[in-house]
């Protein structure tokens, strides 16, 4: 399977052969995500995110996927400051949990995986990652529980995304905006709840959304759309200082 967005070499953190690895934060920690656009976002971030980032739904072959806008042009994270690091309030869950993973396995217990390629990892600089004795060490143990819980959270928004899908509460949309320096831009392909139609349910399925805490996500969804200026605004060139 290809891997996920950013990792570029999957494997099983193993304590064995990683016994010697240490974890540090790179000097320009988000370099990577520059060029992303769109980010992974699962339910749970919603509510504390929407100020200020605009959640969309991608199509996807099965059902959408829920995504954070970044950037209202390909290739550009409005969020990633010129020193790669986050200029906002709230940082994605999907690159808290970077490098670190869990993996699915056939058959047995899901797995804690690392990128290898992850610039942050050596065998000097940076904190261990397990002890002499092979003992998982803070950075490890902190890591499981971060990607123990996007993974859990990450299953509570593919129901939601399967929910609005059946119940047809999905519209294509395009995020349009002008800069402050007058040029227009436009990001297309993406998906965002119907208001009317939302507005529009039956009770029966009003309630299975409620059930399943699903309300208060959808309602921070649209809350978020109301960010698209302001994300406008983070996308203009900057304006060269007078001499």
């Amino acid at each position: 399977m290809a891997n996920p967005l950013f990792y570029r070499q999957v494997v099983p953190l193993n304590r064995d052969t990683h016994r010697s690895l240490t974890f540090r934060a790179p000097e320009r920690p988000l370099d990577y995500a520059r060029e992303a656009h769109l980010i992974p976002a699962v339910i749970d971030e919603f509510a504390a995110a929407a100020a200020e980032i605009p959640i969309a739904f991608l199509p996807g072959p099965t059902q959408p996927a829920a995504v954070f806008v970044t950037g209202l042009k390909p290739g550009v994270n409005a969020f990633i400051s010129p020193k790669g690091r986050w200029d906002g309030h709230y940082v994605p869950a999907y690159l808290r949990r970077y490098p670190f993973i869990v993996g699915e396995v056939p058959n047995a217990d899901p797995v804690l995986c690392i990128d290898e390629a992850y610039e942050g990892f050596g065998a000097q600089e940076g904190k261990p990652l397990f002890s002499s004795s092979g003992e998982p060490e803070a950075p490890v143990t902190e890591a499981l529980n971060l990607a123990n819980n996007y993974r859990a959270a990450a299953q509570r928004t593919d129901v939601l995304t399967r929910l609005l899908q059946q119940f047809d509460l999905l519209r294509s949309v395009s995020f349009e905006a002008k800069l402050p320096d007058g040029q227009s831009t436009v990001v297309h392909g993406l998906l965002v709840v119907d208001e009317k139609a939302f507005a529009a349910l039956s009770d029966e399925r009003f309630l299975e959304l409620r059930h399943a805490g699903l309300i208060n996500p959808i309602l921070a969804h649209l809350w978020s759309l109301t960010a698209v200026s302001r994300l406008a605004d983070r996308s203009a060139p900057p304006v060269a200082a007078a001499s």
